[in-house]
């Protein structure tokens, strides 16, 4: 490492011309002091020189050219770290042996093999809620960032405080996934389902209209209403929500005002469905 950073003055910014200019120099050391040798004791063999001077040059440049071939492994290596930043996974299984460049190269790959597998785990832990599986929040907000036309809709589990206070929380949690698997199979293939908050899901549906929406959730109700979920000790589970045209809005806002909708199907007696500015009630 000393020798490393004593030269760092040679090109710092290329460790291939760094390491080219130290060779070009260690190849002509011979010529160099044939060269003394001759003027020193006044007998110059100009032809000798000038072959020496040749041989010089061709050994310097297959040198030159060797080095650089042997670099290309390096410049993998470097190549797959920076790949990393675009998600990316660099190929290095063409490069096999025992030496140490060789074990580098295979410590290269399983540290970006591994890091890649971590940052896959956590973007997971990141956009996911752990108890449902469905994406919380903030992934809701990144799957419809660029959301085009559709509806969307506030999801509402009735009295659930209750279930907790009875039954406790691992029952409420039991309730939860149960429903978050309901929502999901219930909805299209591609609506985004999310657990908002708490007992709160949000539902976005592309391409289709508040009516349309607000129709595929009121069949979900009539399917909890027959028992397709069975809570605690036989309890009935249902639900409330509000859905709303995204209308243009950025869809924090359509969400706003999904919630007020599901406040008027709340205060209107819950296990309905209210959709639009008005609060209509469907079914």
């Amino acid at each position: 490492m000393r020798f490393y950073r004593a030269t760092r003055f040679l090109f710092p910014e290329s460790l291939r011309m760094r390491m080219f200019a130290i060779c070009f120099v260690g190849t002509h050391v011979p010529l160099l002091a044939f060269a003394a040798w001759q003027f020193g004791s006044g007998a110059a063999d100009w032809e000798a020189v000038w072959v020496l001077l040749g041989a010089t040059l061709i050994g310097t440049a297959f040198t030159l050219f060797a080095i650089d071939g042997m670099l290309a492994p390096v410049r993998m290596a470097t190549n797959a770290v920076a790949a990393l930043e675009r998600d990316q996974l660099a190929a290095l299984a063409t490069v096999r042996g025992n030496d140490m460049l060789s074990d580098l190269l295979a410590g290269v790959d399983r540290a970006t093999v591994a890091t890649q597998a971590r940052i896959a785990t956590l973007d997971s832990a990141a956009h996911h809620d752990p108890l449902t599986g469905t994406w919380n929040r903030r992934g809701f907000l990144t799957q419809t960032a660029v959301a085009g036309a559709g509806a969307v809709a506030i999801v509402d589990i009735d009295w659930f405080k209750t279930i907790n206070d009875l039954h406790g929380h691992d029952a409420g949690d039991q309730v939860l996934r149960e429903f978050a698997g309901f929502l999901v199979r219930g909805v299209r293939r591609d609506d985004v389902v999310a657990r908002w908050g708490g007992e709160e899901f949000v539902v976005y549906f592309p391409g289709i209209g508040e009516r349309e929406a607000a129709e595929i959730i009121h069949r979900l109700t009539r399917r909890l209403g027959a028992g397709a979920i069975e809570g605690p000790d036989g309890m009935r589970v249902s639900f409330s929500a509000g859905v709303v045209d995204l209308d243009g809005d950025q869809i924090e806002a359509a969400v706003v005002r999904a919630d007020a909708a599901l406040y008027a199907a709340k205060r209107g007696g819950r296990d309905q469905v209210r959709v639009g500015f008005a609060h209509a009630r469907v079914g």
